[in-house]
């Protein structure tokens, strides 16, 4: 019995095209292949020199053609995609078992503080180094140590989050604390000022709007706006007019997981206090319920929705994206999403069995890469290097010579190392 091996010209046509990651069976045994294995080093080797680049694109040819001369094939997929991988080390520090975030609901007087000075002057830059002597981010990041944090605040851990606007503080308030639209103070004002309904929930998730000619972002377009003018911004850019209710400036504000600490929650108090802020409610909320309520995902919708909330099938990337994603990565998106191999973010790390910070670091080094291809703002697509999954054990195994033949989806090597395969070493 020979045991040279198939060319691409050989009986089994699906030898060429399978010098990727799918194991040829004309490597295992065929008719134009006698069986060329007989120790579990040279199955080993076999399996080793498979290779991840062509997977995807590989597969639906050359299974038909392999599967039509000889009927089997054993999976070595070694690639996975992963939608907007970079947000799960953001996401875990918020729903791991031992986080938590303290939040404060507050309210103010227009006429005492602007909404600009409440984030700049009270909370401070987003740079907690650069924010100005007294604001709460510079007052944390200068004695972090004296407050009980673990490491020095920077840009992302800056110890505090507050609202940018009164409509994003009404759309915190919808999402962190369960409130309704006609139950909240900034909500029965906007109806009041005409908005409809439907409008404003659609606005808490941050669309991209018409304004002056142009698309933008809801919530920039609102950005540091005190009560009356972001009503009015509101009502130009809804389409609609009328009389505006006066009000109360209202923020929502949480000292992020990093920082809650008894001596912070005084700190940030005592910063209210001191700008005739007021704090109208208080209290936490831990990982494992912001986890199961998805409450950062919601935060964060314009990322988390690509990355947990949406599955890929449910996005739609422009065609010129697709164009880039097929001719970077050799396999079309539709395909990709066909074959099982595109993931969000979350189940990405589920199939990886990795946690955020290690997602982050695989993410980095996609990146690094060049496996990344950007979709649109805040949706990226990466290749990530994937072990195969453990496919289920086979209820029926054919013997040609002395090297097992394995059906679709077994391991070959967890079919070698067993009882039956025991006869190939």
């Amino acid at each position: 019995m020979s045991s040279s091996r198939c060319s691409a010209n050989d009986g089994c046509s699906a030898r060429g095209a399978l010098l990727g990651p799918w194991l040829p069976c004309s490597t295992l045994s065929s008719p134009c292949c006698p069986p060329p294995v007989r120790t579990l080093h040279e199955v080993a080797a076999a399996v080793a020199v498979t290779s991840a680049v062509a997977a995807a694109a590989a597969y639906p040819s050359a299974l038909a053609s392999c599967a039509a001369s000889d009927g089997v094939y054993v999976e070595m997929r070694s690639s996975i995609f992963v939608i907007n991988g970079f947000y799960m080390a953001m996401r875990e520090k918020y729903t791991k078992p031992s986080a938590s975030i303290y939040y404060y609901l507050v309210e103010w007087d227009p006429a005492v503080l602007s909404w600009e000075d409440f984030r700049g002057k009270v909370l401070g830059a987003t740079d907690p180094a650069t924010a100005a002597d007294g604001a709460v981010r510079k007052e944390i990041f200068k004695d972090w140590k004296k407050l009980g944090l673990a490491s020095e605040p920077n840009v992302g851990d800056n110890g505090v989050h507050a609202s940018a606007s009164p409509f994003e503080a009404l759309a915190e308030r919808l999402n962190w604390m369960g409130a309704t639209l006609e139950g909240d103070a900034f909500g029965k004002a906007m109806l009041a000022a005409g908005i409809p309904k439907a409008t404003i929930m659609a606005w808490t998730k941050d669309p991209q709007v018409m304004f002056e000619g142009k698309k933008a972002s809801l919530f920039d377009l609102l950005e540091d706006l005190d009560y009356d003018a972001c009503l009015a911004k509101a009502q130009t850019i809804a389409g609609v007019s009328g009389a505006r209710p006066a009000g109360k400036m209202q923020a929502f504000v949480f000292i992020k997981p990093h920082a809650v600490t008894a001596p912070t929650k005084d700190l940030a108090k005592a910063s209210f206090t001191k700008a005739g802020i007021t704090v109208y409610k208080e209290g936490e909320l831990t990982g494992p319920v912001i986890e199961k309520d998805k409450l950062i995902d919601n935060h964060y919708y314009a990322i988390a929705n690509k990355a947990s909330l949406s599955k890929p099938a449910e996005l739609n990337p422009p065609e010129k994206a697709q164009a880039e994603f097929a001719k970077k990565f050799g396999i079309s998106w539709s395909q990709a999403l066909a074959n099982g191999i595109v993931y969000n973010a979350v189940d990405g790390c589920a199939r990886l069995g990795i946690n955020g910070d290690e997602m982050d670091k695989t993410w980095a080094a996609a990146k690094k890469s060049g496996n990344l291809v950007k979709f649109g703002g805040g949706f990226y697509a990466g290749k990530i290097p994937a072990p195969p999954k453990t496919a289920p054990r086979l209820k029926t195994r054919r013997t040609s010579g002395d090297m097992s033949v394995f059906t679709s989806g077994e391991n070959a090597l967890d079919a070698v190392l067993s009882q039956e395969g025991g006869k190939m070493l």
